[in-house]
């Protein structure tokens, strides 16, 4: 059946012209002449936004919402306050921080000693008793005491970095007690708790409190201010409004921008980015720790052979990603761990190599048997879509099929945890994007963790590794030389297992509207997509 080509265009771009109108439409919002209003379009579905149990997307909400102790910039390794304005380590396993004297909750109740008990030992409590969100990051806390009205101590059952630990990007939020009793719990992990946070509720000190909260369609932060923190700031043209507008697709981001209906997008097309800025449009670039990593299933014929697994390592085009793939914004990949953060390793990178490939097949005894292997990416990340289509091609040239299945990252996630369940169910391959918990090592080799079914989407376990990053991680707060030495050990023996490797660590770009500025402290790389709303400027 033929078709006319110039029709079938015409339908296309009249079909393409009505949906941007209407989610032109659906991203305006009627607002007085004095409200400062600032759209930010985010390309994934918000996971949740209990700041003791959330560990994934819902950061992007958390950040302006709730507060840690400290704040911590790997860039410049330096701390700054948050919560606390001072901060010491009396003796290796105790430590207090002094408390800001002026702060609020969103319910209008003081920040006291017991709101920072209740909040930690809470996050604490939810992952050791229920196994849920960041608490394994508390694992060294005995309790958290009263040393007097305005400082708190933390009592430690073995020395461990507790200010790195305090400024972690999950975790470490503090917020208002007064939850159990607007929850009606009756305990820490009274699930009634989550339920009145999930319920769109917020009892953080941040600069914005949650006003609207859809985590499929967008979330509306309205301005607090009673802050403590904006005479500090001295930014008059933040925004009253901001709007978390999930829009998954890349290409609507870019209808959004140019039509005014977005005024901060994170997800531009790459191959876009320079047409828009000669266009006025502003342009940003982050360095990050966000790391793309790739893992291999190690449960699932033919992915659970080494040198099958070693075989498509070397039909990689690694020369070729970081241009083809994210246009020049990246650094390539090293082990697991990212260019920059402690305990990264150069060198650990494998090479395009298709004659060793084949070699690798051979030992294998799958040289020519038309292995048909598959491989999951997280649909809208055109990103992985082009490492999938390339490496497809390379093994093509070694006859092995692969299949690239696309899905929402909550799927994705269902895929690759699906590896302890039926690791049949479970993708050859699969990438897993990463960013830190806190500025740890143990943070990203945590993904190879045999207890880590949440998250080691590889099904691997070796008992020896677990016990070299226990130890590690014993380490850090006594020797932190030393502990980074066996992290880069651990990072060796994954390499040479070839069971998960990094393609590389993002380098984040914001596309904005002419009429907003991103200020210095904005941003910070182990707070991925994470924009500070406080300091940004409307104009």
């Amino acid at each position: 059946m033929r078709f006319n080509r110039r029709l079938l265009l015409t339908a296309g771009l009249a079909v393409f012209l009505v949906v941007s109108v209407l989610v032109l439409l659906s991203f305006t919002y009627t607002v007085g002449p004095q409200i400062r209003v600032v759209v930010y379009a985010y390309r994934d579905a918000i996971t949740g936004i209990d700041p003791s149990v959330e560990f994934d997307t819902g950061i992007v909400v958390l950040g302006s919402v709730y507060e840690p102790l400290l704040y911590y910039n790997p860039l410049t390794n330096q701390f700054t306050s948050a919560l606390a304005v001072s901060w010491a380590k009396v003796n290796e396993t105790f430590w207090v921080f002094k408390l800001r004297s002026n702060v609020v909750f969103h319910d209008g109740t003081p920040l006291t000693v017991e709101a920072v008990r209740f909040s930690i030992l809470r996050t604490k409590a939810m992952y050791d008793e229920a196994g849920l969100g960041p608490g394994y990051i508390w694992s060294s806390l005995e309790d958290v005491v009263t040393v007097n009205k305005t400082a708190v101590g933390f009592k430690l059952k073995y020395p461990a970095p507790l200010d790195l630990i305090a400024s972690a990007s999950y975790g470490a939020y503090v917020y208002s007690p007064r939850v159990l009793e607007y929850s009606k719990a009756r305990n820490l992990t009274d699930k009634s708790i989550r339920s009145w946070f999930e319920s769109g509720r917020s009892l953080g000190s941040g600069p914005y409190y949650i006003e609207y909260y859809d985590p499929v369609s967008e979330v509306r932060l309205r301005k607090f201010e009673k802050w403590w923190g904006w005479a500090e700031v001295g930014n008059p043209r933040a925004p009253d409004l901001v709007v978390i507008k999930i829009v998954s697709d890349p290409v609507t981001q870019v209808v959004g921008l140019r039509g005014g209906s977005i005024h901060i997008a994170m997800a531009i097309p790459k191959a876009e980015i320079r047409s828009l800025v000669s266009e006025g449009f502003k342009l940003i670039k982050q360095h990050t720790y966000y790391s793309y990593i790739l893992m291999l299933n190690t449960r699932r014929w033919p992915t659970n052979i080494t040198e099958f697994r070693l075989a498509i390592l070397h039909a990689i085009p690694w020369d070729e990603l970081i241009d083809r793939a994210l246009y020049g914004h990246g650094i390539p990949g090293s082990g697991i761990i990212p260019y920059g953060y402690p305990g990264y390793v150069d060198g650990l990178r494998f090479k395009h190599d298709l004659g060793l490939a084949r070699e690798y097949l051979r030992k294998a005894g799958l040289e020519g048997s038309g292995a048909e292997i598959e491989i999951v990416v997280t649909a809208g990340y055109e990103e992985e879509e082009i490492f999938a289509m390339l490496l497809k091609s390379e093994l093509l040239k070694l006859g092995i099929k692969l299949a690239i299945r696309s899905y929402p990252w909550e799927t994705v996630k269902e895929y690759g945890a699906a590896v302890w369940r039926n690791p049949e169910e479970a993708p050859h391959l699969i990438i897993n994007d990463w960013w830190p918990t806190y500025p740890t090592p143990y943070d990203y080799l945590y993904l190879v963790r045999c207890d880590s079914i949440e998250w080691n989407w590889s099904g691997y376990c070796n008992k020896e590794l677990d016990e070299l990053l226990d130890l590690a991680y014993s380490l850090e707060g006594v020797d932190y030389g030393k502990a980074l030495e066996l992290y880069r050990k651990a990072q060796r023996m994954v390499f040479q297992e070839a069971v998960a490797v990094s393609l590389w660590t993002v380098i984040q770009t914001y596309v904005t509207r002419p009429n907003v500025r991103i200020r210095d402290g904005a941003l910070n790389p182990t707070y991925m997509y994470v924009i500070l709303f406080q300091f940004v400027e409307v104009h």
